[in-house]
């Protein structure tokens, strides 16, 4: 069996509100950081509780979390055993290792979005109806009427629900989604992104007009140049942010 390596203060102290979810968030980044190397078994539960300062029924809600997304196995007679957190896909471990990555990850998963656009756009233009039509106009004039940098975040990720609901493919929603969830609810993070009203909303129109019109080849341009175009703010957002922390 391996051995993990050396455990002393590996872990953060979680604050007590949502217990559950800073412990699993403590084992992760520790999981991810190596100390407990795929193969090898978590401490003992008492001193796992001691090491976090939490109680044991907060201790095992988080572990439930941690083997709800695959990132330990509870095996009978050896504890928790950890898995490869290479080898899996749950959002909460693309959202870990975003955490974790930082930057890097980011471009790397942000590139898989941007990969998506020409599908995306191609799609939506030959297989749109005509009520999703009627909503990408309505979705495209909130982002143009949202008067904040939030607002307008938040329109844009309605809008692109929008688009992809018009490809009929549901396949393409579920990876989309996938790649979405590596923002982990840190949207916020990112929001500096969306400051530039003028090249959002004109890059949406691009969008909006190209599927509209059915132009297969044009929407699909029209959607990768918009992903990649963002993905480039957004990396300077996340870059701003841990320069200011």
């Amino acid at each position: 069996m391996v051995e993990p390596m050396n455990q002393s203060s590996v872990f953060q102290q979680p604050d007590r509100q949502r217990v559950d979810e800073q412990i699993a968030t403590s084992i992760a980044d520790a999981i991810l950081d190596g100390v407990f190397p795929p193969g090898s078994t978590l401490p003992p539960e008492r001193e796992l509780a001691e090491q976090l300062g939490v109680n044991r029924t907060s201790l095992r809600q988080g572990l439930a979390r941690l083997q709800q997304v695959g990132l330990i196995e509870v095996r009978h007679g050896s504890g928790s055993v950890v898995r490869d957190p290479q080898g899996l896909t749950h959002p909460a471990v693309v959202e870990a290792l975003v955490r974790k990555l930082g930057p890097d990850f980011l471009v790397e998963l942000l590139e898989i979005r941007a990969a998506l656009g020409p599908l995306i756009g191609r799609l939506a233009a030959e297989r749109h109806t005509p009520d999703d039509a009627e909503a990408l106009r309505a979705s495209l004039a909130v982002v143009a009427e949202a008067d904040t940098t939030a607002g307008r975040q938040a329109a844009d990720l309605a809008f692109f629900h929008v688009v992809i609901h018009g490809t009929r493919n549901r396949a393409l929603g579920l990876l989309y989604r996938w790649v979405e969830h590596g923002f982990g609810g840190r949207e916020h993070e990112l929001t500096a992104a969306y400051d530039n009203a003028v090249a959002v909303v004109a890059d949406l129109r691009a969008i909006t007009d190209a599927v509209l019109a059915r132009d297969a080849d044009k929407a699909a341009a029209a959607v990768e140049a918009y992903l990649r175009a963002s993905a480039l703010r957004m990396v300077a957002a996340y870059e701003s942010r841990d320069q200011r922390g």
